[in-house]
């Protein structure tokens, strides 16, 4: 017992304090290794080694939260992000992880997958239904949508149906939600047949997710009613929103529409590349000045 005490003693009498002026950690295998080298290895680090180099010592715990974070981050979006001495470092994980900016959040957006990840919530008619390809209308935009031709279609009924993101489970930190506030682009391509005219309709919602309800941000409506010169061809809609407040953290997309003929079966408009993109905020939004006000790696 008295051994144990007096090992506990010794370690406690030897522990070493961290000295923020010293080289502890820039020294490995007796061998003084530059800050720039190791931030360069760092950089090229998997994210589970990464998380793991944290734990190392306090050094390389200043190092990778102050400055890698971010430079990987950056490194994985291709540009610049916004610097907040405030934003904590797990908004730079998710990014390199989750990968949340400049891609589609919307799930099965043309039909590929019939009506996997949609809310119908309406089914007028002869119902929905997928076209492969589209009838009555040009081959879609090849550029756009990759050489596939495949798109929902809709009846001589309303038919509607909708699909939830959740901002924060796709990686978007709520900080970056509540502060940056970056740009949240929604667009969708719609066209109806030749011989039918028809109507679409896209309603898109910003919602604030709270334990009793979704309170709405922001809203964006869309109806258009596709007759005459504007039938068979490919249509585009999109919107942007901005300055939308805090506390954003879920998007209702709800799109559909019907026939104006009321004919049997599916020739209500069409619509396909259903998009919900968070754009990378503009740098406009840093804190420092210019470059030469940005924290050095060795800064704590």
């Amino acid at each position: 017992m008295g051994q144990s005490q007096d090992t506990i003693q010794t370690l406690a009498t030897s522990r070493v304090i961290f000295d923020e002026k010293g080289n502890n950690g820039f020294t490995i295998c007796g061998r003084d290794i530059p800050a720039e080298l190791l931030a360069e290895i760092f950089c090229r680090a998997d994210l589970k080694t990464l998380l793991n180099c944290q734990l190392v010592c306090k050094r390389w715990w200043i190092v990778i939260q102050n400055y890698i974070w971010r430079k990987k981050a950056e490194l994985t979006l291709g540009k610049p992000f916004p610097r907040h001495e405030e934003m904590p470092w797990h908004v730079f994980y998710l990014i390199c992880k989750r990968k949340p900016f400049e891609r589609n959040l919307l799930k099965n957006h043309s039909g590929e997958q019939k009506m996997k990840h949609w809310e119908i919530c309406s089914n007028g008619g002869d119902s929905w239904m997928v076209e492969h390809p589209p009838a009555g209308v040009p081959e879609m935009p090849l550029t756009i949508f990759e050489g596939k031709q495949i798109c929902f279609v809709t009846s001589y009924h309303s038919c509607t149906k909708r699909q939830l993101v959740d901002l924060v489970a796709e990686g978007l930190h709520p900080y970056v939600l509540d502060v940056l506030q970056p740009p949240i682009m929604v667009s969708e391509w719609y066209s109806c047949r030749w011989d039918c005219p028809a109507v679409y309709e896209v309603h898109v919602e910003l919602l604030a997710s709270e334990e009793k309800d979704n309170r709405i941000l922001d809203r964006f409506q869309f109806r258009d009613t596709i007759e005459g010169e504007r039938q068979n061809q490919w249509l585009y809609k999109s919107h942007v929103f901005e300055n939308y407040g805090a506390g954003l953290r879920k998007i209702n997309f709800l799109h559909g529409g019907m026939d104006k003929s009321f004919w049997a079966g599916h020739y209500g408009s069409k619509m396909a590349g259903a998009c919900i993109s968070v754009k990378i905020p503009p740098v406009s939004t840093y804190t420092y000045d210019d470059e030469s006000d940005t924290p050095s790696i060795l800064d704590e």
